[in-house]
């Protein structure tokens, strides 16, 4: 495995009992167990993972479900734009608009395997392309409630994640 930085699980993690809601302004919510994900068919991202603190993680192989296949299940309303996820880590979120988000993999191996606790597993949010910043990888995603309005910022961890760096 490429030398991804590994921190402390917090105690509110329990894999074991891990589920995935996607709720909110849908028309069809549903929740999947982990077997659920792998079922559907899923997709390879190779990339390096840079963290705002400097170090970089090369190549890594994330292996898991494009988010747009989840949302093609639950349907988003009309009005539907953003969307919050949730991690098992209390107090972490992150907002995406709905189409940003769609792009994102929900990560379930990690080079090859499955996805360690260590690393976010049994499910992480990995966005994809230029713009993917490494605080919105979410670990140990629990829910994505997709909303009409804009999360604000009482809702996310960006105020939390970039505190961290200073």
């Amino acid at each position: 495995m490429a030398d991804l930085r590994q921190f402390d699980v917090p105690e509110s993690v329990e894999p074991d009992e891990w589920r995935l809601s996607v709720t909110g302004a849908v028309r069809h919510p549903i929740d999947f167990a982990l077997e659920d994900l792998t079922d559907l068919p899923l997709e390879t991202n190779t990339d390096d993972f840079a963290c705002a603190e400097g170090w970089v993680a090369e190549g890594l192989s994330w292996r898991g479900v494009r988010v747009a296949r989840l949302l093609e299940r639950v349907e988003p309303t009309d009005g539907s734009a953003y969307a919050l996820v949730d991690g098992m880590d209390e107090g972490y979120a992150c907002a995406f608009p709905l189409g940003r988000l769609s792009e994102a993999v929900l990560a379930v191996a990690l080079d090859g395997d499955a996805l360690p606790v260590e690393h976010g597993g049994p499910a992480r949010l990995v966005p994809t392309g230029e713009a993917a910043d490494c605080w919105e990888s979410i670990k140990w995603v629990r829910e994505i409630e997709v909303r009409e309005t804009e999360p604000t910022a009482d809702d996310t961890a960006k105020d939390v994640a970039l505190s961290r760096l200073e």
